[in-house]
């Protein structure tokens, strides 16, 4: 393709987002979505490239690209000048199994459409026969659990337009994993909520590190996951950091991947010291770890 071409081109895909007629129903040939099949897991993060036609003329806005999968939007990101594109695909530990659209927009434009395959994660189950002085919670305690639990859903709510992050996700302390993404618990016969993160085993008072940049959006001292930070990346990505024996940030505050935000503890529902590390992308429960995955190779 020649260089007026390419710019006619991206011209073209420009003037569509903005104020251009709508585009046809299938999308130009020479949109690259890889890799070329999406598969991914329950809980798990799907790291797609879109790759749009020729070069951008020097100087040229960024389109405005935004995918849909299910009732999440995934903003895509400029990789490079060159037309190529990143986005990150959560897929929620209960997402259903099967193959589901993924839709591609540039501004309120259709560009193009494609799969994700969702296969089945297998999660552990554990049950339990406790007293129930162990189990039931008190109606103020109820009140006050709902309450904090609200207050981080708000906390995780905002899609700020700016892409904090950049780069690998590195995790956030040293220890074993206890492989409790997912797990389920089964007590006195009925279920209980997933669990929405994975938990580092670490000695009291390790260094818990910031995962990425990124805002803090709440510090909190909740009952059930005791001294918090939640971590606002920006276009839609959280992560959280429960347990934390001592909080060393202020809510707002900016953060840089590898500073020391707190220190590993067991405060809230915990029954020995470790760290529960957590992930949201555009509302949904991830895997931390797959996030790490995702983002190895990520500008």
């Amino acid at each position: 393709m020649t260089p007026i071409r390419r710019y006619a081109l991206w011209g073209v895909l420009l003037l569509a987002a903005l104020c251009g007629p709508a585009w046809p129903a299938d999308p130009p040939p020479a949109v690259k979505i890889e890799p070329s099949r999406l598969i991914g897991h329950q809980g798990g993060v799907v790291a797609v490239t879109l790759t749009l036609p020729g070069d951008p003329p020097a100087g040229a806005p960024t389109p405005a690209l935004m995918g849909r999968f299910g009732d999440e939007s995934v903003p895509f990101y400029p990789l490079d000048r060159s037309g190529r594109f990143g986005a990150l695909v959560g897929i929620d530990l209960a997402a259903s199994v099967g193959k589901r659209p993924f839709t591609i927009r540039l501004g309120d434009r259709p560009l193009a459409e494609t799969v994700v395959t969702v296969q089945r994660q297998k999660f552990p189950v554990q049950t339990l026969t406790l007293p129930r002085e162990m189990v039931d919670l008190d109606p103020e305690t109820v009140a006050r659990a709902n309450k904090e639990q609200q207050e981080a859903l708000e906390a995780m709510a905002p899609q700020t337009p700016t892409r904090w992050w950049s780069g690998a996700f590195i995790v956030p302390t040293d220890g074993p994993l206890q492989h409790m993404f997912g797990s389920r618990r089964i007590i006195n016969g009925e279920p209980r909520n997933a669990h929405t993160g994975e938990d580092i085993s670490a000695p009291e008072g390790a260094p818990v590190l910031a995962s990425n940049d990124g805002v803090v959006s709440l510090v909190a001292d909740h009952f059930f996951s005791g001294h918090s930070i939640f971590i606002d990346h920006g276009e839609g990505l959280f992560t959280m950091y429960f347990h934390l024996s001592k909080v060393a940030v202020t809510p707002s505050q900016r953060v840089h991947k590898g500073d020391i935000i707190g220190y590993v503890g067991k405060s809230g529902r915990a029954t020995g010291p470790h760290l529960h590390w957590g992930a949201r992308l555009n509302g949904t429960r991830v895997n931390p770890f797959d996030l790490v995955r995702a983002t190895v190779s990520a500008p």
